[in-house]
């Protein structure tokens, strides 16, 4: 929480209190709180009474001066304002922080004795001048108790707000940081891959290489400008892991060995950027045989804001390509960043049987 808002916020409630206590008074003069026209004395009348009556001689009769009128003005000025503040900051400062940092129980004691002796100090010490605020000695104690609990209890939840808001604003930093982390590992995973394959078309086919050059070009393109924003249009995400096939059915001979549908109105309706490449990814590298006409089949399905993604692929143990060193990355960045961005809001499905290796990942995308 920014100093000014804090500042705002603390101003806030010690303004509200005596416009509330003063707005209690003069209601109260109405024959009928409803009543408005039957107010004697004007709303500010009524402040300024209440901010001068910290100044009214207590010893009635005597000299402005004396001992007993300065001593009371000043009782009334520590009770009604000083001390308010000093309870109020001492528990918003340095008790509720204390709390924080503290697992015994302990960390109640020392507040909880302060909260219950030092009223009881404050109106023993005071009490010769009790006559300025005309009550009993046991009726003053009770108001300072009532006056102890409620500032302290006021302290401590400005704490726990302000503790709160800048606990929420570091989890959507913290947040923020993980998901552009994670973003950028799977770019260079995806990256290094398709350079691979790149260098091994150079050898045999050049033409083939500069139409690989130019798909990887406008797939970069993407990634970088494009997918710069916390969403993208499904559409664009759809037409990206297009050039992405396009691109792979380019460095093989089977010309059906993918079969790609959308089916739904892809018309926004946005999604996490570069949420489903990394399955199209793991679809194509693993595929065990790719002579197969529809080896790999990856299916969008639209349904309002529920968003179906289905992939097969081949996937014959007895033919199981040996996995490298980053293997498994991609799938493992998805589930977090699926955790982190749609909580509560997918399903994701995984699973190796029959030879055919599925994911089925269901998104809801209705964020409200």
């Amino acid at each position: 929480m920014k100093k000014s808002v804090k500042i705002a916020l603390h101003a806030t409630f010690w303004i509200m209190l005596p416009l509330t206590i003063t707005f209690y008074d003069w209601a109260g003069q109405a024959d009928d709180f409803f009543g408005m026209a039957s107010h004697s004395k004007s709303f500010f009348h009524i402040l300024y009474q209440n901010f001068q009556s910290l100044f009214v001689r207590p010893d009635i009769g005597s000299d402005l001066l004396s001992i007993s009128n300065i001593l009371g003005i000043l009782f009334n000025v520590f009770c009604e304002v000083i001390y308010p503040l000093v309870i109020f900051y001492l528990f918003y400062g340095y008790y509720s922080p204390k709390s924080l940092t503290k697992t015994s129980f302990r960390k109640y004691l020392v507040p909880g004795l302060f909260i219950v002796i030092v009223p009881f100090g404050i109106t023993t010490l005071f009490s010769t001048f009790i006559f300025s605020v005309n009550l009993g000695f046991y009726s003053f104690l009770s108001l300072i108790y009532a006056f102890t609990v409620f500032f302290a209890i006021s302290g401590f939840f400005f704490f726990l707000l302000e503790n709160w808001f800048e606990s929420q604003k570091l989890a959507r930093e913290n947040l923020q940081s993980e998901l552009a982390l994670l973003k950028n590992q799977i770019n260079p995973h995806f990256l290094f891959n398709t350079l691979n394959n790149i260098d091994s078309l150079i050898k045999s086919n050049t033409e083939k290489a500069s139409h690989t050059l130019l798909k990887l070009s406008e797939i970069l393109r993407y990634m970088i400008y494009d997918t710069n924003t916390d969403k993208v249009q499904l559409a664009d995400e759809i037409r990206h892991i297009e050039s992405y096939i396009e691109l792979q059915k380019l460095q093989v001979a089977n010309r059906d060995l993918i079969r790609f549908n959308v089916s739904g109105n892809t018309s926004n309706i946005k999604v996490a950027p570069m949420l489903f490449i990394p399955f199209v990814e793991n679809a194509f590298k693993h595929c065990t045989d790719k002579s197969l006409a529809g080896a790999i089949r990856i299916t969008f399905t639209i349904r309002d804001k529920q968003l179906l993604f289905e992939s097969e692929n081949i996937a014959d143990l007895t033919k199981r390509i040996s996995k490298d060193e980053s293997s498994g990355v991609g799938l493992n960045i998805v589930r977090r960043r699926l955790e982190l961005i749609y909580p509560g809001r997918h399903s994701l499905n995984i699973k190796e049987e029959n030879k055919t290796f599925s994911v089925t990942l269901s998104v809801n995308t209705d964020e409200h």
